[in-house]
Order: C-alpha cells, then sequence, then structure tokens
C-alpha cells in the first residue's frame, strides 16, 4: 500500500530532511504480502508566486517513475517551503504500473489530495471520472465538496464506501485546502500498517502512514476523521 507524508511548519525550512526520512521509511516498508513502495512518487509543494499584482500561493509537482529512494540526490533541488505533500506509490495492478498518470499528489480545485489503501468490490452506483481508485476517490470529493466542508465530505465519502464496497483493507485520504490538513483513517485491522499517525507543536504539523523522525507520534482511531 502507498505511503504519504504531509508537512505544515510555522516558519520556511528546506523539504530535504524529511524526504530523506521519508524515502528510507519507504524503503524499509513492507506490505503485509510484501509489497514494496517502488511504482513511483510524488511531491507537491507551495510557494509564493507574483501573479498580476499579488503574491500567491501556488502548488508546484515533481513527479517520478522512480522508487523514491533512488532519487535522493533530487530533494535538495526543493526550495524553502512553508508546505510540502509527498507520496510514494504501491500499484496493486500490474496494468496501472508505469503510468505516471496515476502519481499523486492530485492538484485541482485549490486541493491536494493523496490516498493510500485497497478497497474491493465498490459499487456505489454513480459515475465518478477516472481510471484508478485514487482518482475515483478525489473526483468523488470534488463533487461533494460543493455543498459540504471538507471535514463533512470525508465522513460522508467514509461512510458511502463502507457501505457499498464488499471489504476496506485500508482508505487513507488525506486533503489540503488553503493550508489546512483533513485526514480520514478507515482500515479493518493491523494499525501499525494501515493507520496514519500525526504530530504537532507550536511549530510544526506532520502526518505520515508510518512514524519518521524523533517526533512523538499519535496513531488515529479507525474511523477518525481530523483537521489539523
Amino acid at each position: 500500500m502507498c505511503r504519504f507524508l504531509l508537512v505544515r511548519s510555522k516558519n520556511k525550512f528546506r523539504p530535504e530532511k524529511l524526504l530523506q526520512d521519508f524515502a528510507l521509511m519507504c524503503k524499509d516498508s513492507h506490505a503485509p504480502d510484501g509489497d514494496l513502495q517502488g511504482d513511483g512518487w510524488g511531491i507537491a509543494v507551495k510557494y509564493k508566486e507574483q501573479r498580476t499584482n499579488n503574491k500567491e500561493q501556488i502548488w508546484k509537482t515533481y513527479k517520478s517513475l522512480k522508487p523514491v529512494w533512488e532519487e535522493r540526490d533530487k530533494f535538495q533541488e526543493f526550495a524553502e517551503t512553508d508546505i510540502f505533500v509527498v507520496h510514494a506509490r504501491s500499484s496493486g495492478f500490474l496494468q496501472h504500473k508505469g503510468d505516471i498518470e496515476y502519481n499523486q499528489p492530485f492538484i485541482q480545485d485549490e486541493l491536494c489530495f493523496v490516498f493510500n489503501g485497497m478497497i474491493k468490490g465498490v459499487k456505489i452506483g454513480r459515475k465518478l471520472s477516472g481510471k484508478i481508485g485514487a482518482q475515483k476517490i478525489f473526483s468523488l470529493i470534488l463533487e461533494e465538496k460543493k455543498s459540504n466542508s471538507i471535514k463533512d465530505v470525508l465522513m460522508n465519502v467514509d461512510k458511502l464506501l463502507l457501505g457499498n464496497s464488499e471489504k476496506i483493507i485500508g482508505m487513507n485520504i488525506a486533503v489540503v485546502q488553503e493550508n489546512k490538513f483533513y485526514i480520514l483513517c478507515e482500515y479493518e485491522k493491523n494499525r501499525n500498517y494501515f493507520g496514519v499517525r500525526y504530530f504537532q507543536n507550536d511549530e510544526m504539523t506532520l502526518i505520515c502512514s508510518e512514524p519518521i523522525g524523533n517526533y512523538e507520534w499519535t496513531i488515529m482511531k479507525k474511523g477518525e476523521v481530523l483537521s489539523l
């Protein structure tokens, strides 16, 4: 199953150190079936850019089909920021490997989205855009957010997919809206692998699939939705 990391800081910082920690975690992480997070990776970094007469925050992305741990020399190229999102992909289907279109994070309507999970037999009776599960879930979120807050959207998505799927082995969703993090953690069992952790103090907020660094992580409860 994929791995992700979201970081927001009070002060600007260079992402390199946290990216190194994340890459090493991904290299050493193995799903219960032995699968690796080696099907590419992507990062979205927020920078301020001059647009017309104002400086606006803009997401800039980099994506690669190489395993994240094989591109550790790339991390030094990312400039100072106060927020970034990184995702390492593990494709569950052979036909979906090797296509950079499927690499996250996904950016649309000022939202930044990442997902990891495995859901079997989804039948919700509505057509969603996208070819793979992550794309379809993001399109569902984009539709639902037209009349709901992101936190309510994640609660609704959780309920909808729990009630209309044969089995949810894992379903973790993180969305960034206006620099705020919204997270859904859902899984069947084995929270050490399928769960989500977070750390927050006055200086920094981190959300990660597995522990990195020396932070005092808190693991989310099954079915919990947080805004941080």
